[in-house]
């Protein structure tokens, strides 16, 4: 057998990126914590870049240094972890919200407002936070944090004890109790024992701060029937000059002065794209309305970004609004192939099951039926999708939970 060779040329385009178009790419996906970090780590080594960090990050360093272990990073364990089916949007809001005793003590209904969801599902991962260990943690009181460690470990008559007499137990009036108990004092004495097994404080061995500490890039304001887009300072930034500058004090020089610009570069790109998509969302924060179909293909389109630079600039960014901090991919919501918001379909199945005749539940064909109606086009599988979920059963299990319910009642 002959072997033979052969020379093939080929042609290719190939873009190689030089390390200031890669420095100023990844500047653009940096949040405000890692930037910080950077302009601290440049300014302690560079004699002509002079940084001073606002207040909050200043707080974001003090936090970092915290050696104990991290709650959010506990609870996200045993989230991930669980055969239980949650809803991993509320959950995440909850471990995120909670405070520095790693309480829950934020207002339930705007919660579920800001969630778009109902009560029954909100109380739903509510609980299921609060069976993670630390025992205790989300609730919304040190009292209601011993009330969860007590019906924990089966004390069920101490916990009603504390629930329905927290004053008499703070002021000791043990005979009181026991009279409006209709129980012996002794049986109050072992009650209070139970209590006293409990910690009013269960997550003190843990830091509450997140894993990492957020800060918002931008604060979101709504005045007269408009909003308005604030960014948020990350401290200041100074380059100094100096005469006579040397060959190898020019290249610090000239550094300081990339990395303003670079940081300058990023600002100005997350405000031009931030305020396209809060534009096309402007609904949302002046009436509430459901979130508009909206990706970052339409961002890239509108403002003329390529769809990697819109990728890496919005992701992991943060914005301040109403008092509370809430990640920028949250406003992106996908829509069907039919281009109906996923959001605004979600919203409809609830509204449509939550009025719905109980003996006579809608099925899925009914509620594709429904929503066409509404123009929000969408299949039965995906309604059936949608409603796993929401933790909505289908409508056999809704009809037969209907009527137990009824017959319980009837019982009673």
């Amino acid at each position: 057998m002959k072997t033979s060779y052969k020379l093939n040329q080929t042609l290719s385009q190939k873009l190689k990126l030089s390390k200031t178009m890669q420095a100023q790419i990844n500047m653009l996906g940096m949040n405000q914590a890692k930037i910080s970090s950077l302009l601290t780590e440049i300014a302690n080594t560079n004699p002509f870049l002079e940084y001073v960090p606002s207040s909050d990050i200043n707080k974001y360093l003090e936090e970092a240094v915290s050696s104990k272990p991290k709650l959010q990073d506990e609870l996200y364990y045993q989230l991930h972890t669980t055969t239980i089916n949650y809803n991993e949007k509320i959950c995440e809001f909850i471990i995120n919200s909670l405070d520095s005793h790693g309480f829950f003590t934020l207002n339930h209904e705007k919660a579920i407002r800001h969630l778009h969801t109902n009560k029954k599902q909100f109380d739903f991962n509510l609980k299921l936070i609060q069976s993670f260990e630390p025992i205790g943690v989300a609730a919304s009181s040190s009292i209601d944090s011993i009330c969860i460690q007590l019906e924990h470990k089966k004390y069920l008559n101490a916990a009603y004890m504390l629930k329905t007499f927290p004053n008499e137990v703070e002021n000791q009036q043990w005979q009181l109790i026991s009279k409006k108990m209709k129980t012996s004092i002794d049986v109050v004495y072992d009650y209070l024992y139970q209590i006293q097994t409990c910690t009013p404080f269960p997550c003190s061995q843990y830091s509450t701060s997140n894993t990492e500490y957020i800060i918002p890039d931008l604060e979101i304001q709504v005045i007269d029937d408009d909003i308005i887009i604030q960014p948020k300072e990350i401290g200041k930034i100074e380059l100094i000059s100096q005469e006579n500058i040397n060959k190898e004090l020019k290249e610090y020089f000239n550094q300081a002065k990339f990395y303003i610009d670079s940081l300058n570069k990023r600002n100005k790109t997350l405000l031009v794209l931030s305020n396209t998509l809060f534009t096309i969302q402007k609904s949302h924060f002046l009436y509430n309305d459901e979130l508009h179909a909206c990706g970052i293909k339409d961002i890239s389109e509108a403002t003329g970004f390529s769809y990697s630079t819109v990728s890496r600039t919005l992701s992991n960014k943060y914005y301040l609004y109403d008092g509370l901090i809430y990640p920028i991919k949250d406003l992106f919501v996908s829509s069907t192939k039919q281009g109906s918001s996923k959001d605004a379909i979600k919203s409809a199945i609830k509204y449509y099951i939550d009025n719905e005749d109980s003996t006579c539940p809608y099925n899925d064909d009914q509620l594709v039926s429904l929503l066409s109606d509404l123009e929000l086009f969408v299949s039965r599988r995906t309604i059936s999708k949608y409603r796993s979920q929401m933790n909505i059963p289908n409508s056999k299990q809704r009809k037969i939970n209907f009527k137990s319910k009824a017959s319980s009642e009837k019982k009673l």
